[in-house]
C-alpha cells in the first residue's frame, strides 16, 4: 500500500509574484481534502496558517503534501532541529558538501512524512543563490521541485476545480478562510493511538524507504558552519592579534573563550578594538567595530557573518575563527567579503572537543602532584597541543620550595638543550632555505678557524646528528679559573678582584667569549669519530657559524626572524636584561663552583654563560606556550600565523635517521625503544627534546600532538635526579595518549 506523506511548508516571502504577503504555508493533497465532492485527480491546495495542525498532518496517511521552501530552506519549523538557510548554504564552497546535505535533506524529509521540496522563485537572490537553487533540482529533481509547473489560484467552484485539474497531480494556491472550517473538523477526529499507528506504519513501510535521520549530524552540521562563515572586512582588521580588546554581548561562553586569547574588557576604550555580538539583539555600532551577527548586512564595514545553524562548541569555532586559528572560507556576493585562510596561530579548546577523555587527562595532576610532595622539582609548567589547539595549559607548585610564588603559565623557564631545537635547528634551517648553506658542507667552507682544526672536514649534518666524533661536554668555563678564583684576566676591575665580584652573569666579558671559541677549536676528538656521541660542542660551533654566515648576532638572528613576528614575548636570552622581572622566572641551582651565588634569571649553563648568555646549545628562557607555538611551526610545515618561516622541503630532512646506530635525526631526538624520552606509545614519526634543567618538548605528526614539560627540577641543587628516577615527564606522556586511547 502506498503511504502519503504530509509535507510542512515555510514559503518564501514572493511565494508568487501576486501573493507576495504570504509567508508560511502547507500543501495539502486535493484528493483526500476534497473527498466530499469526489474528485479523482490529485491536485495540492494551499493553506496559508499551517502551524497549528502539524501533528495532525503528520499522523494521517491519507495526505500527500508538498513543502513550499523559501531563503531558510527549512521545511520543518516546528521541530528543534536547526537547519541551514539558502544563504547559508550558498556561502559553501564545497560543492561536494552542498550534494551531501540535499540528501540529508531529503532523506529527513522523507522520514518526516515530507514527499517533495518546491523551490523558491529566483526573483531577487543572488548568483550564488541561483546556483544552489539549480543543484538541488538536479541532485533530486522529482524532490526538489521547480515551481514553474505550479498554479497561481485555485478555482472558486468545485465545477471549475474539477475540469481545469490536469492528468497529472497539480499544485493550487486556496484561500484558507474558505476552507479552513473543513480542516478544523478533519483535525479533530484524530486520536493519538491513530498518531502512533500513523508512525509505525510509516516506518514499517515496505514501498517508500525511509531513513531515520531525525537531526542534523554533527559532524555535517559542523563543515555546514565551518564553510559558510563570511568575513566582511573592508579595512582587513581580521584576525584579531590585539593583546586587549572589548566584548558587548551576552555569550558568556564566548566571552570566556576571548579570555584565553587577550585581555577582555566589556566597556569602549579609545584604541581599543571592539567586537559588538548582535546575534541575540541588535546593538549600535560605532566606527571601526567588528560586528558579530547571522547572515550579511551591506551597511556593516567589518563582521563575522555566521550561518544560523546550531553546532556545539560555537564559542570555541568563533573564537578561533576571529582569531585566526581556524580559516573562513564563506563565498558571498557583497563586495568586501572575504575567504581568511587557517593562519595557523595556535588556538584554544577543551580536551573532550579535540578527542581526548578529560576525565583520564586529570590523571596528570597527579603525577605533577607526586613530583612536588617528592621534592623532584618545586613546580611544573606544561602544555598539550592537539590540531593546532591548546586544549591543557597547566601549572602546578612554586617557583622554590618555600611555597611563596606560585607557578603560573606566564613564568619563564630556563630551557637548557631545548635552545638546540628552538634557537640553533631553525636558524640552520632558514640558512639552509637561503641558499647560504647545505647540510653537507665542511666547516672550513665557512669558518677560517677550522680550516687547520681536526674539525676541518665535519659536516653540517654531523655536528645536527651528535655525529662529528665531538667529547660529549668540555667544562671551558673552568679553563678561565685559577684555583677556586677567576683568572685575574677576567676580572672587570681591580676592585671586583679583590672582592671576588663576579658580575659576568649580566655583563659578560667579551673576552671570555674569545677564548671559549679558542677552546673549541683546539678540543680533541673522541677515540672513533664515526660513532655517535651526544656533544654540546657541536652546537656551539653552530652557533658560530650562524653568526659568520649571516652577518647577524646570533640573537639578532633568531629574534629577527622567529621570535619577534611570531609573537614570542616570553621567548629571549637573557631575560633580565630583555626587562623580565626575576618574579616571573623561576631559579635554577645555587653555584657554589663558579658564581658563587644563587642563578636567577641568567643562565644556568657555565658555558653558555661564557657565550655572554646566548648560545646555541643553551641560554634560552622561555615559556610551555610559546614553545608550544615554535613546536606548532615546525610540525605545520614551517607555517604560523600566516607567514612561512621554514620551506617544508628543509623540515622533511630535519626528522630523518642518517647514520647507523643513532637514534638522532637533524637536531631532534627521536625514538630507538632503548632510552627514549618520549612515551612508548609516540609514534616513530615523532621528535623533540629534553633538557638538563628538567625540560622536555615533543611533537608527533601522525596524532597531530605537541607536549611540552618546563621545570626546574636542580633548583637549588643541579645534583637533584628526582624527577629522572620518577620518570614524570614520560609517564605524563603516557597519561596523554591513553586520554586519546580511551576516548568515548
Amino acid at each position: 500500500m502506498r503511504v502519503y506523506c504530509l509535507i510542512l511548508a515555510f514559503v518564501c516571502s514572493s511565494v508568487f509574484a501576486k501573493e507576495a504577503e504570504i509567508n508560511e504555508g502547507v500543501w495539502i493533497d486535493g484528493n483526500s481534502f476534497y473527498k466530499s465532492i469526489k474528485h479523482k485527480k490529485k491536485s495540492t491546495i494551499y493553506f496559508s496558517d499551517w502551524s497549528v495542525y502539524v501533528d495532525q498532518f503528520l499522523a494521517d496517511e491519507d495526505y500527500y503534501v508538498a513543502v513550499q521552501l523559501d531563503k531558510s530552506f527549512n521545511p520543518l519549523l516546528n521541530t528543534e532541529i536547526s537547519l541551514p538557510s539558502l544563504t547559508t548554504i550558498a556561502a559553501i564552497a564545497d560543492k561536494k558538501l552542498r550534494l551531501e546535505y540535499f540528501g540529508f535533506l531529503e532523506s529527513f524529509g522523507r522520514t518526516k512524512g515530507v514527499n517533495h521540496m518546491v523551490l523558491p522563485d529566483t526573483a531577487g537572490f543572488t548568483l550564488l543563490e541561483k546556483e544552489v537553487l539549480k543543484e538541488a533540482n538536479e541532485h533530486s529533481p522529482f524532490y526538489f521541485v521547480s515551481k514553474s509547473s505550479l498554479s497561481h489560484s485555485i478555482p472558486d467552484s468545485k465545477k471549475a476545480f474539477e475540469s481545469e485539474t490536469m492528468d497529472q497531480p497539480t499544485i493550487w494556491v486556496a484561500e484558507q478562510d474558505h476552507n479552513i472550517s473543513k480542516l478544523k473538523r478533519w483535525s479533530n477526529k484524530l486520536t493519538s493511538e491513530a498518531i502512533a499507528a500513523f508512525y509505525d506504519q510509516l516506518r514499517k513501510s515496505k514501498d517508500e524507504k525511509f531513513i531515520p535521520v531525525y537531526a542534523l549530524p554533527s559532524s555535517l552540521s559542523n563543515s555546514i558552519f565551518s564553510l559558510s562563515v563570511v568575513a566582511i572586512d573592508r579595512y582587513r582588521q581580521l584576525p584579531l592579534r590585539d593583546e586587549t580588546i572589548t566584548y558587548l554581548g551576552i555569550d558568556r561562553e564566548l566571552r570566556s573563550r576571548l579570555k584565553q586569547y587577550a585581555n577582555v574588557l566589556d566597556y569602549r576604550m579609545p584604541g581599543v578594538r571592539c567586537l559588538v555580538d548582535r546575534r541575540e539583539y541588535r546593538m549600535d555600532l560605532e566606527a571601526g567595530d567588528i560586528a558579530i551577527q547571522y547572515g550579511l548586512s551591506t551597511d556593516i564595514e567589518t563582521a563575522l557573518s555566521l550561518p544560523e545553524i546550531s553546532i556545539d562548541n560555537m564559542d570555541v569555532s568563533i573564537a578561533k575563527m576571529l582569531f585566526g586559528s581556524h580559516e573562513m572560507r564563506g563565498r558571498a556576493s557583497h563586495p568586501y567579503a572575504r575567504s581568511i585562510r587557517d593562519f595557523s596561530y595556535l588556538g584554544y579548546s577543551d580536551p573532550d572537543i579535540e578527542g581526548f577523555n578529560a576525565n583520564h587527562l586529570n590523571r596528570i595532576d597527579s603525577l605533577a602532584a607526586e613530583a612536588i610532595k617528592k621534592l623532584a622539582t618545586p613546580g611544573i609548567q606544561l602544555a598539550v597541543v592537539r590540531n593546532g589547539t591548546l586544549i591543557a595549559e597547566k601549572t602546578y607548585g612554586y617557583f622554590t620550595y618555600d611555597s611563596l610564588h606560585e607557578v603560573s603559565k606566564n613564568t619563564v623557564y630556563d630551557i637548557a638543550s631545548i635552545t638546540k631545537v628552538i634557537a640553533t635547528l631553525p636558524a640552520i634551517a632558514l640558512l639552509i632555505d637561503q641558499g647560504k648553506i647545505s647540510l653537507d658542507d665542511s666547516l672550513s667552507m665557512h669558518l677560517d678557524a677550522f680550516k687547520s682544526s681536526n674539525k676541518s672536514s665535519v659536516s653540517i649534518r654531523q655536528l645536527l646528528s651528535h655525529n662529528a666524533g665531538l667529547l660529549s661536554y668540555v667544562p671551558f668555563w673552568s679553563m678561565m679559573m685559577d684555583g677556586d678564583r677567576l683568572d685575574a684576566f677576567y676580572y672587570k676591575t681591580p676592585e671586583d678582584e679583590k672582592n671576588d665580584v663576579r658580575t659576568y652573569g649580566l655583563e659578560p666579558d667579551p673576552s671570555m667569549a674569545d677564548s671559549l671559541k679558542s677552546f673549541i677549536v683546539k678540543s680533541k676528538l673522541i677515540k672513533n669519530p664515526q660513532e655517535y656521541r651526544y656533544s654540546d660542542l657541536g652546537f656551539m660551533i653552530l652557533h658560530l657559524l650562524v653568526e659568520q654566515v649571516s652577518g647577524m648576532p646570533f640573537e639578532e638572528f633568531l629574534v629577527t626572524n622567529f621570535y619577534q613576528p611570531m609573537g614570542l614575548s616570553s621567548t629571549t636570552f637573557n631575560p633580565i636584561r630583555k626587562g623580565i622581572s626575576p618574579q616571573d622566572i623561576t631559579p635554577t641551582e645555587y653555584d657554589n663552583r663558579y658564581r658563587n651565588y644563587q642563578v636567577w634569571g641568567e643562565v644556568h649553563d657555565r658555558n653558555a654563560l661564557v657565550f655572554g648568555g646566548a648560545a646555541g646549545h643553551a641560554g634560552l628562557f622561555s615559556t610551555a606556550t610559546d614553545l608550544a607555538k615554535m613546536m606548532y611551526m615546525f610540525m605545520n610545515d614551517g607555517y604560523y600565523g600566516g607567514r612561512q618561516y621554514l620551506s617544508s622541503a628543509t623540515i622533511d630532512q630535519l626528522n630523518v635517521r642518517y647514520f647507523e646506530k643513532n637514534r638522532r635525526g637533524l637536531g631532534w631526538d627521536k625514538k630507538d625503544g632503548k632510552k627514549d624520552s618520549a612515551s612508548s606509545l609516540a609514534s616513530d614519526r615523532s621528535y623533540g627534546h629534553t633538557g638538563f634543567t628538567g625540560t622536555m618538548v615533543w611533537a608527533d605528526p601522525e596524532e597531530d600532538l605537541i607536549y611540552v614539560f618546563l621545570s626546574n627540577r636542580i633548583y637549588p641543587d643541579a645534583n637533584n635526579r628526582r624527577l629522572m628516577e620518577l620518570n614524570t615527564r614520560t609517564h605524563i606522556h603516557d597519561v596523554i595518549y591513553q586520554a586519546l586511547e580511551n576516548y568515548e
